[in-house]
């Protein structure tokens, strides 16, 4: 899906070695790092960073652990590392952010990636194919 969408280089951070194929497509470090996973994930990620301008923002934990980084670490290799929670901005904000979403999706500039369209009656299935990671897209549930 993600070479379909226009990526020059898909690594599966499923495999063991994955952060070893990031190092290598970014000739060494990578200059940001958006962090959704948590855990062990999060962790090898954060040491891809670039010494002294790497940035990691962390907007999710899907792994269901929270992120693993040294926070002194952080200092000593001059990186930094923010998180971005929407419920976090103002409400003028969210409303420029949701109306600004909105005219992308109006316009045709912004595709929801369907993956699934399940009858109500399969919730408990699309909720645990959710759960173990197994979907892609949005999966919409119909009465």
């Amino acid at each position: 899906m993600a070479k379909r969408l226009g990526a020059h280089t898909v690594i599966d951070y499923t495999a063991p070695d994955w952060h070893e194929h990031v190092r290598d497509a970014a000739r060494g470090s990578v200059q940001v790092v958006l962090e959704t996973t948590g855990g062990s994930v999060s962790e090898a990620a954060f040491d891809l960073l670039t010494p002294g301008t790497g940035r990691m923002v962390i907007y999710g934990m899907t792994s269901g652990q929270a992120p693993r980084f040294d926070p002194l670490a952080v200092y000593h290799r001059g990186v930094s590392v923010t998180g971005f929670a929407s419920m976090a901005l103002t409400a003028d904000q969210q409303t420029r952010l949701r109306d600004e979403v909105f005219a992308l999706a109006s316009n045709g500039a912004l595709k929801p990636i369907i993956g699934a369209v399940l009858p109500l009656s399969k919730a408990a299935a699309a909720h645990q194919a959710f759960e173990e990671r197994t979907t892609i897209g949005k999966t919409l549930l119909t009465p």
